[in-house]
């Protein structure tokens, strides 16, 4: 049975993204699990969303369905900061790869949260289907959190 290392950490989405034009570190992680997606494409998506607003996207590796990337573009109605959640599932295997790559990303963004590294199934349960769409509330304000796999 493979096990399996999880990590997260929420930063600001245009520290993530960079220049979709030029290489970075967040497409060596897509090519080091073998998951591609266009990340012009989630740009734009990301920028649709106003505040209090926005989904989860993940994208699972081709021929390892419990490996993925994570990532959360909710904008809460207080976040002045754009801050989103990154995290990667990947076969132990890969995690001293994995980790590296990410604490790159991790250390050159503006603001971070905690580095989380886990070999529990915290991210995998984050993404069981069955618990979206999600109903966010603030104040008089309600908005609907969808799940999406593969999608862009």
């Amino acid at each position: 049975m493979k096990k399996y290392t999880e990590f997260s950490f929420y930063l600001p989405f245009f520290d993530l993204i960079d220049d979709p034009d030029e290489g970075s570190q967040f497409e060596q992680l897509m090519g080091q699990l073998h998951i591609s997606f266009d990340i012009t494409a989630l740009y734009q998506r990301y920028l649709s969303y106003g505040a209090g607003k926005g989904d989860i996207f993940v994208f699972i590796k081709e021929d390892d369905r419990d490996s993925f990337i994570f990532i959360d573009l909710f904008n809460g109605f207080t976040d002045q900061h754009n801050m989103v959640k990154l995290g990667v599932r990947c076969d132990s295997k890969l995690d001293e790869k994995i980790r590296n790559l990410l604490y790159q990303i991790y250390s050159q963004a503006e603001l971070t949260s905690k580095f989380i590294e886990s070999y529990d199934d915290l991210l995998k349960l984050e993404t069981c289907s069955g618990d979206y769409p999600k109903e966010i509330r603030y104040g008089d304000y309600t908005y609907i959190k969808n799940i999406h796999y593969n999608a862009i």
